[in-house]
């Protein structure tokens, strides 16, 4: 088949979707094999944080391949490795000292949710199994993190694997259900944590897990001041583990190394992935407290767990760099300063009539899309107003991603969430492709 023509052998998730082709990159920017030059406003799937075509990575990334591609972890160790959980430790909050590498995300959840259980099972609380988690949240594709997942459309396919899981309400002031909040969070939702504990049994419960701003479920919602001192409460009152996703808030996206040092929270876990090798090779993992590692230590205990690429040479090598470009280029601090600017920038235009929230945690940004401002009321789900968004500034040459949660009555969204390394002009480039959508849609009648 010609280059014009997509391969047949290659399984597209959406087959009425047509692809572009990208065959280069660089910076914030993707290069079609048609000429166009698109903004990737979406930092690849939130993981290209350090932009596209760092030759620096690139050159690491062939040097250790060259030197030491792989070894397993069940039997060696290595330098790589062993450096990058010393640098990743340094990081963590307090008392977060031992590190454990996968290959991504959803590896990561389930190593989490793993060792919580065996570490109840070595304090003899054998009954302490289930996971807790929040509606609209979103933990991975793999059965144990699509098990945690808040999304009802995603699991529903596979729902004869997947265990019962409880769940409570996710921190959303904009569409909050509980009575006296009226968009100023009274932490009602915080506290039916406990109420969910108590009614199936602390002694059943061994985590409760949690993104500390929300992306696949909510546009950008972050959790509201007091909530994560709360949540935390609430574990240590129970004997909960507290396992904080930072799967995509992690490695400066917030404006912080960790979005949660926003609340000033220590987890008992943190499961990373996505701008830990931004982009540039399979990266993820957790990050343990002492009181964790040190009772499979006392118990001279196994971790019933592992994955091929555990602990990688590889990866940990590109995690290395990327870590050292971080500091370099205070890219960290850049978020924060940019994140910043751009808040302001898309706050203007919640001028538009189809505008019903504008929300921000730095360079992690959502438009929450409604019919009707005023009342917050959304569009009917068949509409696909995200979708017809979302083309519509991919014409323009901005790629953002979006949503409509019909899994909940409807509600539409746009997300921004570029590479950290964006400038003031190249926001103010993709702010005006934005607001020209917007005007486009409200002349069609859809924001009226």
């Amino acid at each position: 088949m010609g280059r014009d023509n997509h391969p047949s052998g290659l399984f597209h998730r959406d087959p009425t979707y047509t692809y572009p082709v990208v065959d280069r990159a660089s910076g914030i920017y993707l290069y079609t094999e048609d000429g166009r030059r698109i903004i990737d406003g979406i930092s690849g799937a939130g993981n290209v944080t350090l932009g596209h075509g760092r030759e620096r990575i690139a050159a690491v990334l062939a040097e250790q391949a060259s030197e030491l591609a792989y070894c397993f972890s069940a039997f060696f160790t290595n330098r790589p490795a062993l450096e990058l959980a010393e640098r990743v430790s340094e990081t963590a909050p307090e008392a977060l000292n031992h590190a454990y590498f996968v290959s991504g995300g959803s590896e990561a959840i389930e190593t989490a949710i793993k060792l919580a259980r065996q570490y109840h099972l070595l304090q003899g609380k054998y009954d302490k199994h289930l996971v807790l988690s929040r509606e609209r949240s979103y933990h991975g594709a793999s059965m144990g993190a699509l098990a945690a997942t808040g999304l009802p459309s995603l699991r529903e396919p596979f729902t004869p694997w997947l265990p019962g899981t409880p769940r409570i309400a996710p921190c959303y002031p904009y569409r909050c259900e509980f009575a006296g909040c009226g968009g100023n969070c009274n932490l009602a939702c915080a506290v039916q944590l406990e109420e969910v504990i108590e009614r199936v049994g602390p002694n059943r419960v061994a985590a409760f897990v949690a993104e500390p701003a929300v992306m696949a479920g909510m546009a950008a919602q972050a959790a509201t001041p007091g909530y994560m001192a709360e949540i935390r409460r609430i574990c240590d009152t129970h004997d909960v583990l507290f396992i904080t996703d930072e799967i995509i808030t992690g490695y400066g996206r917030t404006g912080r190394h960790w979005g949660l040092e926003h609340d000033g929270v220590v987890p008992d876990i943190v499961a990373f992935g996505k701008g830990a090798s931004s982009g540039y090779a399979s990266l993820g993992g957790i990050v343990i407290h002492d009181r964790i590692a040190e009772a499979f230590q006392r118990e001279k205990a196994f971790f019933s767990h592992v994955f091929t690429y555990v602990n990688n040479p590889l990866t940990a090598r590109v995690g290395l760099e990327v870590l050292e470009i971080m500091e370099e280029e205070r890219t960290v601090q850049h978020a924060h300063e940019i994140g910043t600017y751009a808040l302001e920038r898309m706050k203007l235009l919640q001028r538009h009539a189809c505008v019903g929230e504008v929300r921000g945690h730095g360079l992690l940004m959502g438009i929450e899309l409604v019919q009707d401002a005023d009342t917050g009321a959304p569009y009917a789900t068949e509409a696909k107003v995200s979708q017809k968004a979302c083309l519509m500034c991919l014409e323009r040459g901005l790629c953002v991603s979006g949503v409509t949660a019909g899994d909940f009555g409807g509600g539409d969204d746009i997300r921004f969430y570029p590479p950290l390394i964006i400038t003031k002009d190249q926001v103010d480039h993709a702010m005006g492709i934005i607001d020209d959508v917007l005007s486009q849609l409200s002349k069609e009648g859809l924001g009226t």
